[in-house]
């Protein structure tokens, strides 16, 4: 401790150098702040250690990576401090006692006792009266000068240091932070023997060089994605069945994984929800204005080296697709004119009317056709204008809008009535039926979903198009394997959300994302929420909130937020999900990195990104 003393008082004696001309309370003072903030960096050099460790190891913390974290935490924040602390106030404390102090010169001990200002010499101001002692001073204005320097200043360092600990952490789970703050809090408790004039000096750099840390740990950055995977995924990909293959349950059923759903309880906060969501006003699923014009016909999909084609019958299309526009068909067709759609059988029904696969005459093949509630003028303009966002969205695995017409201008849509949009048919099951019937999805079919739909998102949210609807039953994997984004909503009732919305916020809540639930507008990053929950789905058979018996519940569950209690156990995805699941929408990462993380994963398996999606037999 001798050694470590004399160290230290060379230190302050070359800071004195930069301080000597230093107002009130004297250089020496002021000297032991710039200490302090050399004290505070030492948190912040721990954390941007640890960041830039993770850039190489990820997010999986076996016991050497936590042995090493803890270590890092508790050296850097806690030991490394606390003997700053104990040997400035040994410095002080014997120049205070007028006795020699190893490391400084006789000079600089004259100088120590002289007086700058109404506190007296330097030396009695810095060395007497312990921390201890000083809140139990008979004036209150010293005890309130206590509480601040020596309460106040170690909390502030407390929570920039945890601060910076969360930063280094992000995109892993970030238990070893309390290993960083709270030896800083240790600091202060085990400090009560220092000068109390040392100590709040200290404390009060410490805490501007940890506040000044932050932007530092800030700027190395998080882990990238791949390197995430990578580390959860461990040596080997995921298990269970064949590459690229959808795992069959071993009793046709998937136990929960986490805690239970949540209860409904009467009346509450479900409940003003609901009467929240029944009140709120439209909201259209075209975020941005899109400019008329006509819509030029949908590129060919490649044949070979890229992902398979959807599954339509058949591919062949005459022609351009008509415009959809105010004048792109006639109100009513010609007396005894032959009709143009052939209705084959209804599909489903829901609150926006029927869907029906129909044969489409002009496109000379089949198509779904949805019918859409229309009450007024505006209300058939505003679908006319979103219909044409949605026709505008070009990818290959995003269902194409090809018309809109209204039912009575064709007498085959005799059973039909309002506005009926002329969709792709994607001939298919729903991701929420191959994990009902054949069980959860393994890594790799999960990772190929994942990327698939959210580059058919991407494309659609540079259009200006929101899904709002992203869930299980709307993703479809055709016969060849390929999954496909279905039923972007469009019509509304009066007084309800869009189309999808409406039946989406009240029939399927454990998809909603919290900010929505909460009664916010919906947004990209919401899609992504949803997009990541029916992932987290495919590998768990569950939602991420867990099942809900009834909407009010669920949605009480969504608007509530905080972390998903089921989600898959074991997963080379587990940290981007919950990363993705974030209730702030600002945290999430954006499509195209999730996109570029789930290749890169992919390819480091040995498995091709536009691989087929098969189902085990």
């Amino acid at each position: 401790m001798e050694a470590l003393t004399a160290l230290v008082a060379g230190l302050l004696a070359e800071l004195h150098l930069l301080t000597a001309d230093a107002v009130c309370p004297g250089g020496w003072p002021w000297a032991v702040s710039l200490m302090g903030v050399a004290v505070g960096l030492l948190p912040a050099a721990g954390t941007a250690a640890v960041a830039i460790w993770r850039r190489r190891i990820g997010s999986r913390y076996g016991p050497a990576e936590s042995v090493v974290l803890v270590g890092v935490g508790v050296l850097a924040c806690g030991v490394l401090p606390l003997l700053v602390f104990l040997a400035t106030g040994r410095v002080f404390a014997a120049a205070a006692g007028s006795g020699p102090v190893p490391g400084l010169t006789s000079r600089q001990l004259r100088d120590l006792d002289s007086a700058v200002c109404v506190v007296g010499a330097q030396s009695t101001y810095l060395g007497r009266g312990s921390v201890a002692a000083a809140f139990g001073a008979d004036s209150s204005l010293r005890t309130g000068l206590a509480l601040l320097a020596l309460i106040g200043l170690p909390a502030v360092a407390a929570l920039c240091t945890a601060a910076s600990a969360r930063l280094a952490l992000r995109r892993g789970p970030r238990w070893p932070a309390r290993f960083f703050w709270l030896p800083v809090l240790a600091v202060a408790a085990l400090t009560t023997d220092v000068p109390a004039g040392s100590a709040a000096h200290l404390w009060l750099g410490a805490s501007a060089g940890a506040f000044l840390g932050m932007p530092a740990v800030l700027s190395l950055g998080a882990p990238g994605w791949a390197v995430v995977h990578r580390s959860v995924a461990g040596p080997q990909p995921a298990p269970a069945g064949r590459s690229g293959q959808v795992v069959r349950a071993p009793s046709g059923s998937v136990a929960p994984v986490g805690g239970t759903g949540t209860q409904r309880r009467p009346g509450g906060l479900g409940d003003r929800l609901a009467a929240r969501f029944a009140a709120r006003a439209p909201e259209p699923v075209v975020a941005s204005h899109q400019e008329s014009g006509p819509v030029a016909p949908r590129p060919p999909r490649p044949a070979g080296g890229g992902p398979t084609p959807t599954l339509v019958a058949p591919a062949g299309t005459p022609g351009a697709v008509p415009a959809i526009g105010a004048n792109a068909v006639p109100p009513r067709p010609r007396t005894g004119g032959p009709a143009r759609f052939r209705l084959v059988r209804r599909l489903g029904q829901g609150g926006f009317g029927r869907v029906w696969l129909a044969h489409d005459a002009r496109l000379g093949h089949t198509v779904a056709l949805k019918a859409a509630h229309v009450r007024d003028a505006d209300t058939e303009e505003r679908i006319r204008r979103e219909a044409h966002a949605l026709a505008m969205v070009r990818h290959p695995h995003c269902v194409q809008i090809h018309d809109l017409v209204p039912a009575e201008s064709d007498p085959g849509l005799a059973e039909l009535d309002g506005m009926v949009i002329v969709m792709e048919y994607v001939r298919g099951e729903s991701l929420g039926e191959l994990v009902r019937s054949r069980g959860t999805f393994d890594d790799i079919a999960a990772a190929r979903v994942w990327s698939t739909i959210a580059g058919a998102l991407d494309a659609a949210h540079k259009r200006g198009v929101l899904h709002r609807d992203v869930k299980p039953g709307n993703i479809v994997l055709d016969a060849d394997g390929q999954a496909h984004l279905i039923d972007f909503g469009i019509a509304r009732k009066t007084g309800d959300a869009t189309l999808t919305a409406t039946g989406f916020v009240l029939g399927t809540p454990d998809f909603l994302p919290p900010e929505v639930a909460a009664g916010g507008r919906a947004t990209a990053e919401s899609d992504a929420w949803q997009l990541a929950a029916t992932v987290g789905y495919a590998l768990c058979g569950q939602p991420p909130r867990g099942d809900h018996t009834d909407a009010v519940s669920g949605l009480r569950a969504a608007a509530l937020g905080g972390p998903p209690t089921h989600l898959p156990r074991r997963s080379a995805h587990l940290a981007l999900l919950r990363a993705a699941l974030d209730d702030d929408p600002a945290r999430r990462p954006p499509l195209t990195a999730v996109h570029r993380a789930l290749d890169e994963w992919l390819r480091s398996v040995g498995a091709r990104p536009d691989g087929p999606v098969t189902v085990g037999r």
